[in-house]
């Protein structure tokens, strides 16, 4: 979550703005002077056109005729001859009176409806068209913008400001390119290929979280055949859906004819402006009863953090054959970082062009084409081509791109976000990091201050060579370790890790936690709220030397193999210690092998160096582990047997529309000789930070159980009630309830190497639970819950606390 938080805290400073020509306007009742809702406007012998929004309101970009024609039900239809001088209009539309003799007997069933059966009819066909092409080729050009105001102080971090900026109908707001992306995509009948790229954005070390974070859950596939639509972490029920009807109020305008054929324009507008739903039009051809055109937005109401205004347009081109493809896709968000500046008097259509400093104006552009004759030019000169001609970006923005790069407040804010992101600081060729391993706290070494230090790809691109030195207060004991890192070939397909380190480190430490957690952090919870806020300094550290090479193998179908040989030699300190039937000793060795099995169906990952990072969405990821090991115990006769132990996890998030769940669940089983600190140890983090795969009210030792599971809950209610609440709705809210629950035991076919400390309670067999209640968005990056014990079995106990305040930094759309 930190990724999202750095890109709202500290991109704000820097916002888009290409208009092109466009005819706007309002159609009012001639007599009354009242706006005209769900008019039809369109261009005179063109499909290109849109309706009115509640207030009356049209807008249409480059218009392709020279006559503009208006209609609504109940009005006489009007034309109007287009001008050069022409851009905004005040269309009255005169009452169409008809007498006695000339009213119909409305039919009991409204042709918007008897209309949309036929849609629904044709649907899965007319799906199935455009599926089946499947040799196409497409050009998508992506841009983001930031408005700058140009009396802000951010002038006086730019050299100069007109040179890196492009100037706007509104002469307070310059407009700077943030992120430009053009790809060109080859698709064939069971392949996709990217056949060119090129990318380019003033914060090197952020281009792949605006990417991940932004424009992978705004720039969409917009499919409005499929029933919903994932935009912004949320499922929007599409207008075409089956349930459409349910959802939204379904408005026929009016029909007209192009070529002797009939197109039939609809508008729709939820029925619960509340929920996540879209508001717009779209225009369907009779016969077939395809779309050849939709234009949806997201009304103010539904509320989404950040979003000032989305807009989702899609164009079908009829192919000779018969059938429809798509011609083109745009998508355009408004965001506001900072404070939203969101009005009630905006209606959805018209709050895409309500911009004000620090606004990011981001867009996207895929155009499609079937024509062979494309397979004979070089794939960097689709863009110039006439299918594509419209998708180019002006190569004067990368200009001032790479201008902007050099700045030094730019410099600052790519370097502040990297660390953030990947855990590491950049220093010429060396990167300092894991920045959470900086400072840390244990009642062993008192404060613990680490360097830890490696090279990146400045240096070597494909290979790695890094270490650490770290020294606590209270021991006074030099810590230290080395790890090489080797990729051989030019792609990740195959790394090697050799790590050794001889230091401090949690008994209650979960190996298998890399496997799940970005970034997993061995001495802590990661948490910086949790790290100035512990009352309490985990006692249960154990020092241990460790080796271990680790083999990983990614294939092309997205699945990953690890195979790590390791070597551990732990000691004892003065709160762990390893008894054995009354007999104390100072250290152990344990050694064998860890082997993984990652499945993540083909979902988009970030690459940091060495490291790919998956975000958590709708694609689960499964891990598979299997660890297989043998004890030793220096001045003991016992002979131990070989120890196993699986472990498997699935985490991903389920899209409910306005709601969406995060989860995580992991569980596994250990027999055979082992020390206890192989055991699963669900422990809280004992500060006022909220921790997300640890639990909240244990304290530092609780239980240790060789058969376990964990499942860990996170439910955002996405604004469902607080959005209703006036006044507080304008603080997008989000309502937040978690659940965490672990189920264990320690059975027979776990053969202790060691005594189990008291500490430890294992008596009751009840699964523990926690519940927790809050408040997310506040301030935008904070949130607030209440924990609390679910039932009452471990009420009193002297491990867990009943209830608690916690905070952790946050935010979601």
């Amino acid at each position: 979550m930190l990724h999202k938080i750095t890109i709202s805290i500290l991109l704000t400073l820097f916002s888009f703005g290409i208009f092109a020509q466009e005819i706007s306007g309002y159609v009012k009742d001639k007599d009354s002077q009242e706006a005209i809702p769900f008019a039809n406007v369109w261009l005179n012998g063109t499909t290109q056109g849109t309706t009115t929004d509640m207030n009356g309101f049209f807008q249409i970009t480059s218009p392709k005729s020279d006559t503009l024609c208006i209609s609504s039900v109940g009005y006489k239809p009007e034309k109007i001859a287009l001008k050069k001088s022409d851009y905004q209009f005040e269309i009255l539309l005169e009452n169409d009176v008809m007498q006695l003799s000339e009213v119909h007997v409305k039919p009991k069933i409204p042709r918007a409806k008897v209309l949309f059966d036929l849609i629904q009819e044709h649907k899965k066909e007319n799906r199935r068209q455009i599926q089946n092409i499947s040799d196409y080729k497409s050009v998508e050009n992506t841009t983001v913008y930031i408005a700058i105001d140009t009396a802000s102080k951010v002038n006086r971090f730019i050299s100069d400001i007109n040179e890196v900026t492009l100037e706007s109908e509104d002469k307070s707001l310059r407009f700077s390119p943030i992120y430009l992306a053009e790809k060109a995509m080859s698709y064939t009948d069971d392949s996709s290929a990217v056949a060119f790229k090129k990318r380019d954005g003033i914060f090197p070390n952020l281009n792949q979280a605006i990417e991940s974070m932004i424009l992978d859950n705004v720039v969409v596939d917009l499919d409005f055949y499929k029933d919903q639509i994932n935009i912004l972490d949320r499922g929007f029920i599409s207008p075409l859906s089956n349930s459409a009807m349910m959802y939204y109020h379904l408005y026929y305008n009016d029909s007209t004819m192009v070529d002797d054929i009939k197109y039939y324009s609809f508008s729709f507008a939820p029925k619960n402006p509340y929920n996540p739903l879209f508001s717009g039009h779209f225009i369907i051809e009779d016969g077939s009863f395809a779309l050849t055109e939709i234009e949806a937005n997201i009304p103010q109401q539904a509320n989404l953090n950040f979003v000032n205004g989305f807009k989702g347009k899609v164009k079908y081109k009829k192919r000779p054959e018969g059938g429809w493809f798509y011609e083109e896709q745009e998508v355009g968000l408004n965001m506001s970082l900072r404070i939203n500046k969101d009005s009630l008097s905006n209606y959805s259509s018209k709050r895409m062009d309500n911009v004000s400093s620090g606004n990011w104006l981001i867009s996207k552009t895929t155009r499609y084409s079937t024509a062979q004759r494309l397979n004979e030019i070089k794939a960097s000169a689709w863009k110039n081509q006439a299918e594509f001609v419209a998708n180019d970006v002006e190569e004067e923005n990368y200009d001032r791109v790479g201008k902007l790069k050099q700045e030094r407040a730019v410099k600052g804010v790519d370097a502040i976000g990297g660390i953030v992101l990947s855990s590491y600081m950049k220093a010429g060729k060396f990167d300092i990091g894991p920045v959470f391993s900086i400072y840390t706290t244990n009642t062993v070494e008192g404060t613990r201050i680490t360097a830890p230090l490696r090279t990146n790809e400045r240096m070597w691109e494909r290979f790695s060579i890094g270490g650490f030195l770290g020294v606590g207060t209270k021991s006074k004991k030099l810590k230290y370790g080395l790890n090489l890192i080797y990729q051989p070939q030019k792609s990740d397909e195959f790394i090697m890790r050799f790590n050794y380190s001889d230091d401090y480190n949690l008994v209650s430490q979960d190996k298998y936690l890399r496997f799940i957690k970005n970034n997993p952090n061995i001495k802590g919870n990661s948490n910086f709220i949790g790290s100035f806020t512990t009352r309490e300094k985990n006692p249960y550290i154990k020092e241990e030397k460790s080796l271990d090479m680790r083999f990983e193998y990614h294939t092309k179908s997205d699945m990953h193999f690890e195979f790590s040989p390791y070597f551990l030699s732990s000691t004892t300190t003065p709160d762990v210690s390893f008894d054995r039937d009354g007999v104390s000793y100072t250290r152990y060795q344990n050694y064998g092998v860890l082997m993984n099995y990652k499945l993540t169906f083909h979902q988009n990952f970030d690459k940091y160096y060495f490291d790919r990072v998956y975000y958590m969405n709708p694609i689960p990821i499964i891990n598979l582990s299997v660890d297989i090991g043998k004890t030793s115990v220096s001045d003991s006769d016992d002979k131990f047997g070989i120890y196993t132990q699986l472990n498997g996890s699935i985490q991903g998030r389920i899209v409910m529309g306005q709601v969406f769940m995060n989860y995580m669940v992991n569980g596994g089983y250990l027999f055979g000789d082992a020390p206890y600190d192989l055991l699963d140890m669900p422990v809280g983090s004992m500060s006022l930070g909220y921790a997300k795969y640890r639990f909240n009210l244990l304290h530092h030792a609780s239980f240790a159980h060789n058969l376990y599971m964990n499942t860990h809950l996170h439910i955002n209610g996405g604004g469902i009630v607080l959005n209703r609440i006036p006044l507080i709705k304008e603080l997008k809210l989000r309502e937040i309830v978690s659940l965490k629950i672990h189920h264990g035991k320690l059975n027979h076919s776990y053969k202790g190497v060691f005594d189990l400390p008291d500490y430890y309670s294992n008596e009751k067999k009840t699964p523990y639970g926690e519940i927790g209640f809050g408040l997310a968005n506040i301030f935008k990056v904070l949130r607030v819950e209440y924990v609390r014990q679910l039932g009452g079995k471990f009420e009193g106990e002297d491990f867990t606390d009943r209830n608690g305040i916690f905070f952790r930094a946050e935010m979601s759309f």
